[in-house]
């Protein structure tokens, strides 16, 4: 999540210490405010504490965001073109710095036309001359509120209470492709400034440069995010791949154990494209309909356009099995995470009902933000303690699951059948757990050929806090799946990438049911869910992956909630500014939350 520092973060106030306080459950003034800097609305509080949080600001302009609003510190940087439009105008701003000088100049449009955005690739060349000629008056500027980072990350480090982590995002977008990631560090040895784009054109170059830059008993980890948005990039094909770059191939599994499944800008799980999850209707869920942010932000399509499904994680998974294939090593045998990725400041926001908006600078009163957004996921990890340690040694083996928001429990466990007894659902939680570890592998673990056909043991519970009905009613369950991918060669001998969704538990008719005019609901369901289920299309030879999706009733989308207060017989010809978008027709009503579990991997 992002604060002020961030300078796409046009509309808060907020800094790393407002937004630590708002995460241990204070409340804190949220956007949108008036030119003295108080908040318009009522102070916003999170539901219920989080255990852990990284402020990730952008490394790329830490330095110039300090330099166009503090004239203390370099007036002829204070006063450049560049800072007066960000301050008359952050918005407009964002997108000069953010996209380049060269990219967005006034022959932008032109080129989006003739497909010649070459001048976004090269992030080396893209900071603005006040920066000096090696960018190091930027650099010295970003030193200050990268210190405060990490002051404050020290100053709210709780062992056992409350876990704060050093980290920051890799801001890179070649062409407007994302391939952003989160870098978070095991404990208080970090880079004296962050490694960005600016010096790091590539991920491969990030690693290298992190490597030669994170020294002593600094160790770190990256986090993809926003796949969504990567116009096919994220995950490259066998071809795209160099043999002799070996951090590619190899190294980068263990730089790069985490993924970002789902966020703010939606879910990067799966897609219904053609080509894609047809037979999966449950990859409809919180999709954009852009897949770069030249299209997000202006509405231009890319050129080349990838294929949706290029885009999503399951495509990153099966790809990682071909990449095995051919190198020996899987780059992208992933855990999940999710996240707010907030730039109000304001971390674990994700309440449906209570959603603020999450960047541009939102209405007193109105829908809060675009309505393709929503209100983001968290990450969550088994971890021995709540400190840096024990929660860092969980990301790196992956034993971690993501939720689209609610705080659903989710347990899982791979083996054989000789190792995880059919009747595990039958005893306690502590038993089932007990069993799991004694007979099996979690979350993120291996299982390897000779050791017999596959068997999941899963436990679900639902988030028993009551949000609906007036915080009166908890959201039961709903269903429990295992996705499945594997690896398999064609009549041709060609190696061909294939998924099945299975049904474990749940599924069955309910009487659950959710009223769109006032957004109650009414019903029972399960509030945890079981199963014990063993592959029935195992063949020893091909290698494959699992994981567990979990899936709430439904219940009444962020969206549908704010515009049960829009004006009565609203006029979507015409509509006021505030309220329209509560016009998209495309936008579901209805919303059903869930969790996904890290994969677990079968392995030649």
């Amino acid at each position: 999540m992002h604060t002020e520092y961030s300078l796409d973060a046009v509309a808060t106030r907020l800094k790393p210490e407002d937004a630590y306080r708002f995460a241990l459950g204070e409340a804190v003034a949220a956007p949108p405010y008036d030119e003295a800097g108080n908040s318009l609305v009522p102070p916003h509080q999170i539901d219920r504490p989080l255990d852990f949080a990284a402020i990730t600001d952008h490394g790329e302009w830490l330095g110039e965001r300090q330099l166009c609003t503090d004239p203390t510190i370099d007036q002829v940087a204070y006063y450049s073109p560049e800072c007066t439009l960000f301050r008359e105008d952050k918005e407009l701003g964002f997108l000069l710095f953010g996209g380049g000088a060269a990219a967005f100049s006034p022959d932008i449009f032109p080129k989006l036309e003739s497909g010649s955005l070459d001048s976004l690739t090269e992030t080396g060349k893209q900071r603005a001359p006040f920066c000096g000629a090696l960018g190091e008056k930027c650099e010295a500027a970003a030193r200050g509120p990268w210190m405060d980072t990490q002051l404050q990350a020290e100053r709210f480090n709780q062992p056992g209470c409350f876990t704060t982590f050093n980290a920051y995002e890799y801001t890179l977008s070649p062409q407007s492709d994302n391939l952003h990631r989160n870098v978070i560090f095991r404990g208080t040895e970090v880079p004296t400034i962050p490694v960005s784009a600016n010096e790091a054109p590539t991920p491969t170059d990030l690693w290298r440069e992190l490597d030669e830059a994170c020294t002593g008993d600094c160790e770190y980890l990256t986090i993809p995010h926003n796949s969504n948005l990567s116009n096919g990039r994220m995950f490259a094909s066998p071809n795209d791949v160099d043999a002799s770059d070996s951090y590619d191939v190899d190294e980068r599994r263990k730089a790069e154990p985490l993924i970002e499944i789902f966020q703010v800008k939606g879910s990067s799980e799966c897609s219904q494209s053609e080509g894609a999850s047809e037979d999966d209707p449950l990859c409809d869920f919180e999709q954009l309909a852009s897949t770069n942010f030249v299209q997000f932000f202006l509405g231009v399509n890319p050129l080349p356009v990838a294929p949706a499904y290029t885009n999503t994680v399951r495509y990153g998974l099966k790809q990682g099995l071909l990449l095995e294939r051919q190198f020996g090593a899987n780059p992208f045998q992933y855990g999940f995470v999710a996240s707010t990725d907030s730039h109000f400041g304001l971390p674990g926001s994700v309440d449906e009902q209570n959603f603020p908006g999450h960047r541009d600078v939102p209405p007193v009163n109105g829908v809060k933000d675009d309505a393709y957004n929503n209100p983001g996921g968290l990450a969550v990890a088994w971890a021995e303690e709540n400190t840096r340690d024990a929660l860092f040694d969980a990301f790196k083996r992956k034993e971690t699951y993501a939720t689209s928001g609610p705080r659903l429990q989710l347990r899982v466990f791979g083996g054989n059948q000789s190792g995880l007894p059919e009747n595990m659902c039958q005893g306690s939680g502590e038993s089932f757990v007990r069993q799991g570890d004694a007979g099996g592998v979690p979350m993120g673990g291996e299982l390897h050929v000779g050791q017999g056909r596959p068997r999941l043991a899963i436990w679900a519970a639902a988030d028993a806090w009551p949000r609906e009905n007036g915080r009166t009613k908890a959201v039961p369950l709903a269903r429990m799946q295992v996705i499945k991918g594997w690896l398999e060669l064609d009549e041709s001998g060609n190696p061909v990438t294939k998924h099945k969704v299975y049904d474990v538990a749940g599924a069955e008719q309910s009487d659950w049911q959710v009223d769109t005019a006032d957004c109650s609901v009414s019903g029972s369901g399960p509030a945890q869910l079981c199963g014990v289920w063993d592959d029935p299309d195992f063949e020893p030879s091909q290698s494959a992956f699992y994981y567990a999706r979990v899936v709430e009733q439904p219940t009444c989308r962020w969206l549908t909630r704010q515009c049960l207060a829009a004006p009565e017989n609203l006029d979507c010809d015409n509509p006021p500014e505030e309220w329209a978008g509560c016009c998209a027709v495309d936008t579901p009503p209805t919303v059903q939350e869930r969790a996904w579990a890290s994969p677990i991997w079968y392995k030649q």
